[in-house]
């Protein structure tokens, strides 16, 4: 499975770099190249669900820890220096530790353990 993720994220910065360099006429192949890249993406989030259903519960309690951890530091650091400090790369790092930690609740609830 590891060997399909590296495969699929090899593939996707080909696309993106291609779609990068495409002049601004050349429509139909950015369109079969985005259509591409979404396809990637939706595969590359399948398998990171499939590699998260494998993993003990100890280890989804310690990634939960470790998440909940680097959120709190997020938060400090927001509110020690003010929310307009940081720019949508922090506001997006947060969001995504706070969809990573909602992802691990959730497989864990599945198994029949419910964390706060």
């Amino acid at each position: 499975m590891v060997g399909e993720m590296s495969s699929v994220l090899r593939e996707l910065e080909q696309v993106q770099d291609r779609l990068s360099s495409l002049t601004k006429d050349a429509e139909a192949e950015k369109y079969a190249l985005m259509t591409r890249q979404e396809e990637l993406r939706t595969r590359a989030a399948r398998l990171a669900d499939d590699v998260d259903a494998q993993c003990s519960t100890q280890q989804l309690l310690t990634q939960l820890a470790s998440l909940r951890r680097r959120r709190d530091v997020l938060n400090r650091q927001r509110h020690a220096t003010g929310p307009s400090s940081y720019g949508p790369g922090h506001l997006g790092g947060l969001s995504q530790v706070d969809e990573r930690i909602e992802r691990i609740r959730s497989l864990l609830a599945d198994r029949g353990i419910r964390v706060h």
